[in-house]
């Protein structure tokens, strides 16, 4: 395969692949493609050079491949990954960035827990057209319109509660997933960020046993076929070899897709084409495809039938999704009442800045 990939012209996937199956094999059959590394340096340029750049970390390049060894080991159980994974996503959620006016500190970083202010989340999803006329209400109508319909018809929900039966508007026995909406700027990946981060932290979703996050933006990088395998190892590497693992529970797998309306590809789930020619489908996690045909796979509950997938998106994008084999929409209405008051208590570390912020804008229709 490897060799039938690099003649094809698909050099980066097949390097991916044999060192994959290598990184799989443990630590002789990794210690052996450094010794092969060596022996062919001298022919190819680059290897050379950045070979010389690993001895300069050892006295030799053999004590490099034992350094190499011990980095390289990869945890060899499901819930020795799993405890790696949350320390990793945790690491990574745990601090928001925040653009300032500031003219020294332009960018501050603070903690995600002191910061983050819980949004106003609907279990629906209303008339498109009405989602984008609200950015053009102001003032005390746009407050009135949103509490009278909070009161009447439109049923809140916790990000904790996207996954729960309850809130289905359709129910598969293969697995559910979620769509969450909202106008650009609303908050959709601090959310994400938020729900990574709970999950990490033990306060959500204690059925998932891993949590996938990728955003549309990174994903637009990819020029290549590629499968489900490569596209979370290069993300994260450490689950190099209990993959095959942790494919046999799906209904403990969460995968969030950030960003559709970002995406460089359009999904179309309304193609009938793609359930019935097998290269538009993915339904195993170790075959070749295009990123979009994995997106398209697990939101179908055609590739792991059985896990969950979440997918945010802008309300212009909705269109793409109203074929989709989708349990949850949900959208995002920003702060109300209250959470409004607590984001201006949050975002200025001056309090007495903050109600004075906070008064003003209240009082400016």
């Amino acid at each position: 395969k490897v060799t039938e990939l690099a003649e094809k012209g698909e050099r980066a996937d097949s390097s991916k692949l044999l060192l994959n199956l290598v990184t799989e094999k443990g630590s002789q059959a990794r210690r052996v493609m450094w010794e092969s590394f060596e022996k062919k340096c001298h022919g190819v340029p680059k290897l050379d050079k950045t070979l010389k750049e690993i001895r300069e970390l050892g006295s030799n390049s053999l004590d490099y491949l034992n350094i190499a060894h011990g980095l390289l080991e990869l945890p060899c159980h499901p819930n020795d990954v799993q405890e790696k994974h949350k320390e990793t996503l945790r690491v990574q959620t745990e601090t928001l960035t925040v653009n300032t006016i500031l003219i020294k500190e332009k960018v501050k970083i603070f903690q995600l827990v002191d910061r983050y202010a819980e949004l106003t989340i609907i279990s629906t999803v209303r008339d498109r057209t009405l989602v984008e006329h609200e950015l053009l209400v102001r003032g005390r109508d746009h407050e009135e319109w949103r509490e009278k319909d909070l009161r009447n018809e439109l049923k809140k929900i916790q990000t904790g509660q996207l996954f729960q039966s309850s809130f289905f508007q359709k129910k598969s026995k293969c697995g559910s997933s979620a769509a969450v909406s909202g106008v650009p700027g609303i908050g959709k990946t601090t959310m994400v960020q938020k729900i990574v981060y709970d999950w990490a932290t033990g306060k959500i979703y204690p059925h998932f046993q891993f949590v996938f996050s990728f955003k549309f933006r990174d994903l637009n990088s990819i020029n290549c076929r590629i499968n489900l395998r490569n596209l979370i190892l290069d993300q994260y590497p450490y689950f190099g070899n209990v993959l095959g693992e942790i494919w046999k529970n799906p209904e403990g797998l969460l995968f969030i897709f950030d960003g559709l309306d970002e995406f460089k590809d359009r999904i179309d789930f309304a193609d009938n084409r793609r359930n019935t020619e097998p290269q538009s489908t993915c339904t195993d996690p170790e075959s070749w495809c295009e990123v979009s045909d994995i997106v398209y796979s697990l939101i179908q509950h055609k590739l792991l039938p059985g896990c969950s997938v979440l997918v945010t998106s802008r309300p212009t994008e909705l269109h793409l999704l109203e074929k989709a084999e989708i349990s949850v929409w949900a959208e995002i209405l920003g702060f109300v009442g209250d959470e409004r008051k607590e984001y201006f208590n949050k975002f200025f570390e001056d309090q007495t800045v903050a109600a004075a912020v906070f008064k003003h804008v209240e009082e400016n229709e």
